[in-house]
């Protein structure tokens, strides 16, 4: 008895082949598709970071203009007493405990702040324009600069410039004297002639 072989469609190993090449691509797109996940992760990771250490450099110049301006009020006290412009030689002439003087290069300024905020190391440095008249330690119009510099993790740095001015008006400071002299047993004359009694509210 003879049997009789019927091939049907001879497809010769082409499913497999076929299969394998899905399969490759499959992995290809999702070998891709990791890769961009792991591109975009670090991108955000790194602008998150910049981002931090712009507002740590912001947060710097915040923070040295907050101490300049309580020690603006104290070193002028008796240039605005006495009515002549206010300077800012004190945050350059190491007049400030803890702030040394500057160089004689006035971008080499003063380090007034140097210290870490959140993982973050901002440093500000402060320095006198270039201006007629004045010098590295000498400020004759008021204005100075101020520069803070942030680095982060990563190398993430950030740094900004900024002129300040320092202005204010004043006049010699004198008590009130309207009261000084009245009521009984005062020895000095006074504008008012009798001591104010009633205290009440005056409609």
């Amino acid at each position: 008895m003879h049997k009789k072989s019927i091939i049907i469609g001879n497809e010769g190993g082409y499913v497999i082949i076929a299969a394998i090449m899905v399969l490759a691509l499959l992995t290809l797109i999702g070998i891709s598709a990791t890769n961009i996940s792991t591109t975009e992760k670090h991108i955000s990771t790194n602008s998150l970071l910049y981002e931090r250490a712009f507002y740590t450099a912001e947060s710097g110049l915040e923070h040295v203009r907050e101490l300049l301006k309580v020690q603006f009020v104290q070193f002028n006290s008796v240039n605005l007493a006495t009515g002549k412009s206010p300077d800012c030689d004190f945050a350059l002439n190491g007049a400030v405990t803890g702030v040394a003087a500057t160089d004689t290069n006035f971008n080499g300024g003063v380090v007034w702040i140097n210290t870490v905020l959140n993982g973050v190391r901002y440093r500000v440095t402060v320095w006198n324009n270039a201006e007629v008249g004045g010098s590295a330690v000498n400020d004759e119009d008021g204005l100075i600069f101020a520069r803070s510099v942030a680095i982060g993790p990563r190398g993430a740095q950030s740094s900004i410039e900024q002129l300040l001015v320092g202005d204010a008006a004043g006049e010699s400071i004198t008590g009130y004297s309207a009261q000084q002299g009245a009521g009984s047993g005062k020895s000095y004359v006074s504008n008012d002639a009798d001591a104010i009694t009633d205290f009440s509210e005056q409609l």
